[in-house]
């Protein structure tokens, strides 16, 4: 049997990497997609991540959500979280995204934070990230996206950390028409911020799953969804109370998208009156070159006349006919 350290294990990682390397990569849009190549996925706080798909919102606001899956665990505390599939504008690559509530801090990208949270998700106690969370209701949630492009190191990484123990699907939303990256980020800061804090009876790792996934299931109606458990919101089978929140959570985000809606009307028709304005500049513009051209046209039939004229009285000269030209007419 081979040493783990043996030199031939790092042969299919370098041929991982030659095979990656000669295919396409996808337009890297911040925040969702990177290259292939790339080592490690994207972890940032909920609210970070939609500020950072804001710096390429209209490429983001083309990446479309066509799957969430609900998952929980079957072993230590039962964590639950979720997972979405999202569309790149161009052509068929794919970015997957996990979210979940924690009440562990994990700062900055690299393996140091995945290996926390694989410890965090492994702890044999169903309620030791929680414990303080009975006695002390302030403290802070930390709810968090992980990110990674189809075909990448750092999502087999993703997929390693979230799916390293026994796990089961609880329900599938497919959507003919999703929401996009932009207003799935704009959702799940909405949530977060609804309920900052974690708390053992209401707002916990289950409540944050539940209130994304019906928030989803309610806003955004043209889906298919497939209900494989039962056991949402439960730990070892007993029920954990929680928060019903989505209704709120719906309710505002419709208030903030009403207000993009208007937002981006309002830009629209700033943009539209700006080329109007631009429109006829244009306009003027070209009646200012057609006036110097019909200037021109002008001066060129004055030169024309006034060299016919000296022809004429040259000709005249010479033929002796200039008392016939003085009595004649004076017009050419």
């Amino acid at each position: 049997m081979k040493s783990k350290n043996s030199p031939w294990s790092t042969i299919p990682q370098f041929f991982w990497k030659v095979i990656h390397s000669l295919m396409a990569s996808p337009t890297e849009i911040a925040g969702l997609f990177t290259s292939p190549l790339s080592p490690r996925p994207i972890i940032l706080p909920v609210d970070i991540w939609s500020a950072t798909l804001n710096i390429n919102a209209a490429n983001a606001s083309r990446c479309f959500v066509k799957e969430v899956v609900h998952y929980k665990r079957t072993g230590g505390k039962e964590h639950e979280f979720l997972h979405f599939t999202v569309s790149h504008p161009e052509g068929s690559w794919l970015a997957f995204v996990f979210t979940d509530r924690t009440t562990k801090k994990h700062s900055g990208n690299g393996g140091s934070s995945l290996s926390n949270k694989a410890a965090v998700l492994s702890n044999p106690s169903p309620s030791s990230s929680s414990s303080s969370s009975h006695s002390s209701p302030l403290v802070p949630a930390c709810d968090t996206i992980y990110v990674a492009t189809d075909h990448s190191a750092a999502l087999e990484e993703l997929r390693g950390t979230f799916f390293n123990n026994k796990h089961e699907t609880i329900r599938t939303l497919t959507f003919d028409t999703g929401p996009s990256a932009m207003e799935l980020a704009t959702l799940l800061t909405f949530t977060s911020h609804h309920a900052p804090s974690y708390s053992l009876c209401q707002n916990q790792c289950y409540w944050f799953a539940h209130t994304v996934y019906e928030s989803l299931r309610q806003l955004f109606p043209h889906h298919h969804e497939r209900i494989d458990s039962g056991r949402s919101g439960t730990c070892h089978y007993l029920p954990i109370p929680m928060a019903d929140s989505y209704k709120d959570v719906c309710a505002a985000y419709d208030g903030e998208r009403a207000a993009i809606v208007a937002r981006a009307n309002q830009e629209r028709e700033q943009y539209e009156a700006n080329d109007k304005k631009d429109d006829k500049k244009d306009d003027k513009k070209d009646d200012k070159r057609d006036e110097k051209k019909d200037e021109k046209k002008d001066e060129k039939k004055d030169e024309k006349k006034a060299v016919r004229k000296v022809e004429l009285w040259n000709e005249l000269l010479s033929r002796g006919n200039v008392l016939h030209w003085l009595h004649g007419s004076s017009s050419f």
